[in-house]
């Protein structure tokens, strides 16, 4: 009988092993190469941005930044919107005179983002529409003017979540400009746009 007792306490001792063994840790999500992506988020970005066609000689890239906000109702779409902004020397004239002008950007923007996988590392396409507004700093340059305008912002990224709550994402963009008024002494065609690359660091609740 002592036999039998001793064989019952050593199945239950291994059942109970097991079973703990196969309990999940408290991080498993984290560690799990598939995560839950859904729900509300932010974002704040840093990096720089810059002009190509006939736009770029004259608009040296500069610093570029920006908030989200947004929300994802499942792990693959994203609903957004954010403040961008940016700034850039204006490379027209060497003369010590007209000092160093620069503009500056300020802008509202809504958009799409698209995943394409569930997993802790995922990369996503972006889209959207916004407007902004151009600032000439030191007085209004005779090529360059104050002006609001309209642009359409595609893209590519690749987010990681760190932790449950804290995730990092590097974008890449490309913005159709609406209208280039700001830049009204410049013979402008379709190739004018602006390129843009950011880190953004937020998190999710």
């Amino acid at each position: 009988m002592k036999r039998g007792i001793g064989l019952g306490l050593c199945l239950v001792g291994l059942t109970g092993g097991a079973a703990g063994a196969q309990a999940p840790p408290d991080d498993a999500p984290v560690r799990s190469r598939q995560v839950e992506w859904k729900g509300p988020y932010f974002l704040l970005g840093l990096g720089v941005e810059g002009y190509t066609g006939k736009l770029a000689p004259n608009l040296d890239p500069g610093p570029s930044y920006g908030v989200i906000v947004g929300y994802r109702p499942n792990d693959f779409l994203g609903l957004e919107v954010g403040y961008s902004g940016g700034a850039s020397n204006l490379a027209v004239s060497e003369s010590p005179s007209i000092g160093n002008p620069d503009i500056v950007r300020n802008g509202a923007q809504a958009g799409v983002t698209l995943g394409f996988t569930s997993k802790r590392l995922q990369p996503f396409a972006l889209a959207g529409i916004g407007v902004e507004r151009y600032s000439v700093r030191s007085g209004n340059f005779f090529q360059f003017l104050d002006d609001t305008g309209g642009y359409a912002p595609v893209g590519l990224g690749l987010r990681y979540q760190l932790r449950p709550r804290l995730t990092a994402e590097v974008r890449g963009s490309y913005s159709f400009l609406f209208g280039q008024d700001f830049s009204r002494a410049q013979d402008l065609g379709a190739g004018d746009g602006r390129y843009q690359g950011t880190l953004q660091i937020g998190g999710s609740y």
